[in-house]
This record gives C-alpha cells, sequence and structure tokens, in this order.
C-alpha cells in the first residue's frame, strides 16, 4: 500500500515524543453507540441526537470545572485520548467547539499525540480530514476481526470492506500513525481463521497493533450466549497458541511488542497509554471516565443523567475515590510489568518511597525466576517472552 501520503514524522513527533514535556494525559469518554457490542462491558448508551447535545452542554461545564479544580499545577496537556463508544459519530461542530475550550481552558502543546477511536463502518473522507484539521493525530480502528462469521457473534456488523478502506483512508488523508485492534479467541475461531486475520493485518501494514484476546465480562449478551452452550470459546491452551501465533507473525513483520498486548512499528507508540503504564498523572472526563490526579483516583458517575444533573448544579459528577497508597503500589506494579521496559526500581523507590520487594512475595519471585518467566535485575523486574504471555498469571502470585 503506498503511505506515501503520511503526515510527515516530523510533524507528527513535533512535541509528542517528548514523555515528560506535560503532567498529565485527558481522556474523553463519548458514551453513545450505534449498537451494543455482546462483549463490551463499557458504559455506554444507544445514539440519539438530543442526548448528544445535552452531553456536550454538561461537558462543557466539567471542562471548565476541572480545569478550575487544577488551576494551580499550570494545566499543561502531554496527551489526548478520545474514546467510547463510538467517538466517529460525534457530532463534530460541538466536538471542535469543546476542543476549542480545552485550548482556551489548559496549554495544550502543538503537535501532540491525539488518539481518537473509530468504529470501521462509521470511517470516511470527510471524517478522517475533518479530524485531522481539528488536531487528531493518531486515529485507532476497532477492527476486531475481517471474518464476518467472527464479527457476528461479537454483535459488530461491519464488513472486511469496511476495516480495508479505513486503513487505506488513515494513509490516504495523510496520517503519519494510526492504531487497529484485533481481538482473538472469538467463538468458535479456528487458528485458520486467526492465520487469515493475522495475515491481512499484517499485509495492510498499520503502524500499531492493539491484539487483544476476548474477555467475557459478567452480565454481558456473550456472558449469557456462553452459558447457554450458544458459543464455543478456545480453551486456555489454544488461547495461549493463539497469543503466541500474533506474538511471532507481528515480530516477523517488524513489530516490536512494548506491552503484552500492544505492538508497535518504530517510532509509533500509543503514549498515552504509556502515560498510564507509567504511572502519570491522567484526567478524564465524560460520564464513567476514570482520573489519576495528584494522587487521587477517581472515577465518574457511570449514569448520563446523573452525570448531567450533577453538571446542572455545578458539581463534579464524581462518583469513586480509591486514593489508597497500597493499592497504587499495586496498581504500579502490576501495570509496569505488562511493559516491555518493566519496573524500574529506582522509579519505584522515588515515587512510593518504599522498595519494590516491600510488595511482592520474594518466594515466588525466586521461583518465577527459576521458572523462565521473570528475570530480575539490581535495576529492573521484567517478564520474559514466556511471562508476558502468562502476565495476569505471573503477577497474581508475585505481588504480597
Amino acid at each position: 500500500m503506498d503511505t506515501s501520503y503520511r503526515q510527515p514524522r516530523e510533524e507528527y513527533l513535533a512535541g509528542s515524543d517528548r514523555m515528560g514535556i506535560g503532567p498529565f494525559g485527558l481522556y474523553l469518554h463519548f458514551p453513545f453507540c450505534p449498537y451494543k457490542c455482546t462483549y463490551c462491558d463499557f458504559y455506554k448508551l444507544i445514539f440519539n441526537q438530543q442526548r448528544q447535545a445535552a452531553f456536550f452542554d454538561a461537558l462543557a461545564v466539567e471542562t471548565e470545572l476541572a480545569a478550575t479544580a487544577y488551576a494551580e499545577t499550570g494545566l499543561r496537556i502531554a496527551t489526548i485520548f478520545v474514546g467510547g463508544g463510538t467517538p466517529s459519530m460525534l457530532n463534530i461542530d460541538r466536538f471542535a467547539a469543546w476542543l476549542e475550550q480545552v485550548k482556551q481552558l489548559f496549554t495544550v502543546p502543538v503537535g501532540l499525540e491525539f488518539s481518537f477511536e473509530c468504529n470501521p463502518d462509521s470511517v470516511s473522507v470527510d471524517l478522517f480530514q475533518a479530524l485531522k484539521d481539528l488536531g487528531v493525530t493518531r486515529p485507532t480502528v476497532g477492527i476486531q476481526s475481517f471474518q464476518p462469521e467472527l464479527l457476528a457473534p461479537l454483535g459488530r456488523p461491519h464488513q472486511p470492506a469496511d476495516s480495508q478502506r479505513a486503513i487505506y483512508l488513515a494513509n490516504a488523508i495523510g496520517f503519519y500513525s494510526f492504531g487497529v485492534d484485533l481481538i482473538f479467541g472469538l467463538p468458535n475461531q479456528t487458528t485458520a481463521q486467526l492465520s487469515v486475520d493475522l495475515d491481512q493485518l499484517v499485509d495492510l501494514r498499520p503502524p500499531h497493533i492493539s491484539y487483544y484476546q476476548l474477555t467475557v465480562e459478567p452480565e454481558t449478551p456473550m456472558e449469557r450466549h456462553v452459558a447457554e452452550g450458544r458459543f464455543r470459546l478456545p480453551d486456555e491452551s489454544l488461547s495461549l497458541a493463539m497469543y503466541q501465533a500474533g506474538v511471532e507473525r507481528f515480530q516477523e513483520a517488524g513489530y516490536t511488542r512494548y506491552e503484552v498486548s500492544s505492538f508497535s512499528l518504530t517510532g509509533h507508540q500509543c503514549r498515552h497509554n504509556l502515560g498510564y503504564w507509567r504511572g502519570r498523572d491522567y484526567l478524564g472526563l465524560g460520564p464513567s471516565a476514570h482520573s489519576f490526579m495528584r494522587g487521587r483516583r477517581y472515577a465518574n458517575v457511570a449514569d448520563l443523567d446523573a452525570y448531567i444533573d450533577a453538571l446542572t448544579k455545578g458539581k463534579r459528577p464524581l462518583a469513586v475515590d480509591e486514593s489508597g497508597h497500597l493499592e497504587r503500589m499495586t496498581e504500579a506494579l502490576m501495570l509496569g510489568l505488562r511493559t516491555s521496559r518493566g519496573i524500574r526500581r529506582e522509579e519505584f523507590q522515588r515515587r512510593f518511597g518504599l522498595p519494590v520487594d516491600s510488595r511482592i512475595d520474594l518466594d515466588q519471585q525466586a521461583v518465577l525466576v527459576d521458572a523462565g518467566y521473570l528475570t530480575v535485575s539490581d535495576s529492573a523486574l521484567r517478564l520474559t517472552d514466556l511471562g508476558m504471555a502468562m502476565a495476569d498469571e505471573v503477577t497474581r502470585r508475585l505481588l504480597r
């Protein structure tokens, strides 16, 4: 595929390659979708124009209240990520007005990484051009699979042609960087079907790939369908083989695994997500959005009516406050171990005032090292390739 029209690398990296340039990442949760996927447990509503207008009215109030709450910090943004829901169906004029408000209230460096989630069937030339004009540098497309028979159980109506077209347009419009999501371990999926998905994705060569295993979340239609025997999911050994097949295919094609589920070509790591994994502050706006600011962790109410009601009264729509020191150390270990960088001892000590060893089981550490899942040095703890494939289980055993 001809990628000559991509945004110049220098333009994309201006300001955004300096991880420490800003004190926090900004996340916006757009809570509307055109349909509900069977496996998704994120907070979302079926799209409605009037409800969208009310959401943007409330968001303007929340943005101003958040800026006031952190005014003393300098309000410098490092990255922006718009997720959902299906942000690619939002009203572009209302979105542009919100971005203008953000620029007035916060410091937004030129060229910062700006990610925006899209469904393949909602991508168009006009949408991508409008997003690029507004400063989006990194659209991400939720392809999940290139095969209709695998998409149907997920409740995803898009077709392979939609996915291929979305990647073509990302190149043609001139985005230097963009990402694609692929899911494995789908209902009734075979290794032959997975191989087809992997080959098609690598042939399209997106700069970034997120490669996730399907998770059956509680109280979702997918959970009910599996319990009723309508869908058969791969067992643990087959799921592990599918993960390793993806890892090998991507690495052969020149991608680097920098986190358990994240693969990129050189220069295309998602800096916003790296901020999460490295413990950088982030501010979440919109119903159900989570934040971690100045040592305090909290979440907004996961209810649009309650969200709007609180902001109509001039109050921030906060629901959860989890600011315990031990919990934050545990989370830092869990997230850090998922990355190829691992846990840096000096950084952990500086951040929490305690050594890494104070939060891990040293006996289990020795067992995991001997078994080839973990490497330990004076400077860092890292999962091996084998450990990456079993990251959740290894981390569970390691933590005290």
